[in-house]
């Protein structure tokens, strides 16, 4: 638990100083040095890779995050399970992107040829798609070793101090459009270089993979069903969490801008919970392992004591100050403000209930969770088919809020049934 508290302190101030760097960059940098039609288009682009990398990863953060401690012996290299990872990772992104190309043209149909998104805009998404899956297998190994710090550092500093760079590259005109959004892709090369180095510098772990003490210890099987599962959480969890930008790019790309600056105001509060979970879940993790009931319940009740208290005051924070926050921007960005505050409301409610999803999926009633998000998965798509069209980017917030509220109220009341059914 110390060590929870130690990393968890050392994560959120990392992560308020990267998000301190990312508001300068949405707020300040990225309306004022690109158009809306530019920040759209990088925000949609953004989108449809994080979709589509939960699909080439196939689970593979859950299943490192959840596997790896059950195989941890330094003195093996773990038994190879950094080789497995690899292993697993380069067969996954060779057959997800050859489905990805093969649907192209039907995705583009679907979703409509107004952004050509999925034909000029092809390999953006899968330079990026590629590099966010490495990115997120090389971030749950960290994770997992419980060195969750310089992962945060790379993510929330670098990669942003990154994009920034990028961007007054683009604004002085010393690359073109194109140029400029490749750049912007390989930043999160950039990253999994970095991630993948410093695995090397402070593991020295397994390459070969000890396939045959994998299968005997966990079985090959079950990490599949596992991945299958958690594979399809994902996906949900990721498209809940970009449909928005997603539908509202249908009505106008210049509306994603206004969208993606008026929710990140809005989404600061969540902070303090998306810092603690990165290293609360290798925690429960390990203490699920081992049986270890009381340790778990101690950690959900003081997330959910704290983060209710500081999630209120950051919430009545953003919500006296977000018009002035965003009248120092150009024209039409003030609009969003009623955005920021419904987003900070759904933002609130996650952080009341605690950091609840990682007990749901390394429990071993993980299904649960994809129950949970198959359900939210259907609201939020119906919240904004009927919403968006009609209120445009609020109704796509007003969607977000609500499925906030169910989410977390599913996982809040079955943790509490669960847990106290066996105390």
């Amino acid at each position: 638990m110390g060590e929870v508290k130690r990393q968890g302190i050392r994560n959120t101030l990392v992560v308020y100083a990267g998000t301190l760097i990312g508001a300068v960059s949405l707020l300040y940098v990225q309306p004022v040095l690109l158009t809306k039609e530019e920040l759209g288009l990088t925000r949609l682009i953004l989108s449809f890779a994080s979709v589509t990398a939960s699909l080439l990863s196939f689970g593979i953060s859950s299943v490192t995050v959840r596997y790896l401690p059950r195989l941890h012996h330094p003195e093996s290299g773990h038994r190879g399970f950094f080789g497995f990872l690899l292993l697993y990772m380069a067969i996954t992104l060779l057959v997800g992107t050859l489905a990805l190309l093969l649907a192209g043209p039907f995705l583009e149909d679907l979703y409509g040829t107004e952004t050509g998104i999925f034909s000029r805009h092809l390999p953006h998404v899968l330079i990026l798609s590629a590099s966010y899956t490495l990115v997120l297998g090389f971030n749950a190994y960290c994770l997992a070793l419980l060195r969750s710090v310089f992962p945060t550092v790379v993510n929330d500093i670098v990669l942003r101090l990154l994009f920034i760079a990028v961007i007054v590259v683009h604004y002085l005109g010393l690359v073109s459009s194109s140029a400029f959004l490749y750049l912007f892709v390989l930043t999160y090369s950039v990253q999994a270089i970095l991630l993948f180095g410093y695995i090397l510098m402070v593991d020295r772990p397994g390459l070969l993979p000890d396939l045959g003490h994998i299968n005997r210890a966990i079985g090959l099987r079950a990490i599949l069903r596992y991945a299958s599962i958690m594979t399809f959480t994902s996906i949900n969890s990721v498209t809940i969490k970009y449909i928005d930008s997603i539908f509202v790019g249908q009505v106008s790309i210049s509306e994603v801008a206004v969208y993606s600056v008026a929710a990140f105001v809005g989404l600061v509060i969540e902070i303090p919970l998306v810092a603690s979970e990165r290293i609360a879940s290798p925690a429960i993790s390990h203490a699920l392992a081992n049986k270890d009931l009381p340790a778990v319940q101690r950690i959900y009740y003081r997330s959910a004591r704290g983060f209710l208290l500081l999630g209120g005051l950051m919430f009545l924070l953003v919500v006296l100050n977000v018009k002035d926050a965003l009248g120092f921007l150009p024209e039409g960005y003030a609009d969003g403000a009623m955005i920021t505050i419904i987003i900070a409301l759904g933002a609130l409610v996650n952080m009341a209930t605690g950091v609840n999803h990682p007990i749901l999926i390394n429990s071993d009633r993980y299904i649960y969770g994809s129950v949970f998000m198959v359900t939210l998965l259907v609201a939020t798509l119906i919240g904004n088919l009927l919403l968006v069209p009609r209120f445009g980017a609020l109704g796509a917030a007003i969607s977000s809020c609500l499925a906030s509220i169910v989410y977390n109220g599913l996982k809040f009341e079955f943790i509490r049934r669960h847990y106290r059914s066996e105390e």
